[in-house]
């Protein structure tokens, strides 16, 4: 008795232990600042195609979320890759556009009404977008079965 019951405490703190171990909180923001270490410009793009949207950020772990309620981006996918402006912030404190080449950016595929992409850094930052900008981008870089 006291064995089977002493077995599935250990086996509860294990799995607490594993997924404490596995969790990794959302830190849009210096998501962003990873992508904008490597991928910052001071150009912008000659057009914008797909404008307010909503990008969520994230790593491989953990949930995906917004940079913040006031921030949207703009997006614009070209020959080269992709343009994402950070619209709703500073300027001068905060890097607001990045451009991606189209092979650093992979497709992960559709989960819902959300298309997933790594963005290549170190480590890959994952993006969440929706609608027309998602479809239009996955189908740039090849689409992945989720």
């Amino acid at each position: 008795m006291f064995s089977s019951t002493a077995f599935i405490v250990f086996a509860i703190l294990l799995v607490v232990t594993i997924a404490a171990f596995s969790f990794e909180p959302a830190k849009p923001f210096a998501d962003w600042l990873r992508l904008a270490e490597r991928y910052a410009t001071e150009r912008r793009p000659s057009e914008t195609q797909y404008t307010n949207l909503n990008i969520l950020f994230g790593g491989h772990r953990g949930r995906l979320k917004r940079l913040n309620d006031f921030v949207t981006f703009d997006a614009t996918i070209d020959d080269f890759g992709l343009w994402i402006v950070c619209k709703g912030v500073d300027d001068e404190q905060f890097v607001p556009v990045i451009k991606v080449p189209g092979t650093h950016v992979r497709a992960l595929g559709q989960h819902g009404k959300n298309y997933m992409f790594d963005l290549y850094a170190e480590p890959p930052v994952r993006i969440s977008v929706q609608g027309d900008f998602g479809a239009a981008l996955s189908g740039r870089t090849g689409s992945a079965d989720a």
